[in-house]
């Protein structure tokens, strides 16, 4: 029997437009004019930073730098894949876009599943709502009924421990609460699959293992997990397979093990 591709990434490549500059006005006149035309030249500004054209694709330039180069990898129902490489690889432009985020310049990425991702701490969260009602807003977004939500709401709030904070704003939380609401939503509102970006490098040494465990649960059910960490041995720990990523392009790709032995004699 075939294994079922939850995630497919074919020829993905991002790149960014650098050294746009604005040019100050000097004079009154300059300064009125600049103010009426503010909001046309942002539009074609934001337009030239994200468009390129096919010559430009082909033959680069000085301004324009590949985050991601032709990239292409599967990963299957219940895959617990492991992603390394140093700063600057790639790693986190690929994970927004994996989680919509971002747009790859050329190439797709194919998602099958309820996805769930943590990026940074508490991204999707509003500052102004409360923990209950952004775990709400959470599942929501996730296609969760509220009835749904409702059976995990105590489970979440007991993992993050914020108790005695749920009806607060977020916007009132500490990093630490932050984090570990935005990990204990991530994790309880069962997605099908689960992107998580360095989460462990934030966070007391009690928290971390705490969500070690909560990870290697979920993996044990089948669950789809795409890991970021530069703790490699986490890594050998938790993952079965592995992608190795060096300046924007795909070194590896394997068991973990494998992977992290070529990565670390690099």
């Amino acid at each position: 029997m075939m294994a079922n591709p939850v995630i497919k990434a074919h020829e993905v490549s991002k790149c960014y437009r650098i050294g746009i500059t604005n040019n100050r006005p000097t004079t009154l006149r300059e300064t009125i004019m600049h103010g009426i035309s503010t909001p046309v030249r942002n539009l074609n500004r934001l337009r030239r930073l994200t468009k390129f054209t096919g010559e430009e694709l082909l033959s680069g330039g000085e301004d324009i730098i590949w985050s991601l180069r032709n990239v292409s990898f599967e990963v299957n129902e219940g895959d617990v894949l492991g992603i390394v490489g140093s700063n600057g690889a790639g790693k986190s432009t690929l994970f927004k876009i994996l989680s919509r985020v971002t747009e790859p310049t050329s190439g797709y990425a194919e998602i099958n599943g309820r996805l769930s991702c943590l990026l940074e701490a508490g991204v999707g969260f509003h500052p102004e709502l409360t923990g209950r009602e952004n775990i709400y807003l959470s599942g929501a977004v996730l296609g969760m009924t509220k009835q749904e939500i409702k059976t995990k709401f105590d489970e979440i709030v007991g993992f993050a421990e914020i108790e005695k904070f749920v009806n607060t704003p977020v916007k009132r939380f500490s990093s630490g609460m932050y984090i570990r609401l935005a990990f204990a939503v991530a994790m309880h509102l069962e997605p099908d699959i689960l992107l998580i970006d360095e989460i462990l490098a934030v966070g007391d040494t009690a928290f971390q293992k705490k969500c070690l465990r909560q990870i290697e649960s979920l993996a044990r059910e089948g669950r789809t997990i795409i890991f970021v960490s530069h703790n490699n041995d986490v890594i050998k720990k938790i993952c079965k397979s592995a992608l190795w990523l060096k300046n924007g392009r795909l070194v590896k790709t394997g068991a973990a093990d494998e992977v992290i032995k070529d990565y670390e004699n690099m």
